[in-house]
């Protein structure tokens, strides 16, 4: 009478501990325990600020209302301490081409 080892196949044994690797990275990612992958995402989220014009990705610039106008964008008064961006460069208000 022959009997047959009825184990798990090492295939089924790797494919577990890979996907228990991966699980556990996604983990650390998600509860903040990598600090590169949250330093990134505040300084991305930051630029997105209402406090700053010339969001990457966009038309916007810093120039004064009659520019605004005059080049056919749309001009948004800057908020009460203005654009962080604005302060040194073009004019007080953001232009939306």
């Amino acid at each position: 009478m022959d009997k047959k080892a009825q184990g798990m196949s090492l295939k089924v044994i790797i494919i577990a501990v890979l996907a228990l690797i991966i699980l556990i990275v996604l983990v650390l990612i998600f509860t903040g325990k990598i600090k590169m992958f949250g330093n990134t995402a505040s300084d991305t989220a930051s630029q997105y600020s209402g406090r700053n014009c010339m969001v990457p990705g966009t038309n916007n610039d810093c120039t004064t209302e009659d520019e605004c106008r005059r080049d056919g964008g749309a001009w948004q008064a800057p908020p009460e301490d203005g654009y962080e961006d604005c302060r040194y460069s073009g004019g007080p208000g953001c232009c939306m081409m």
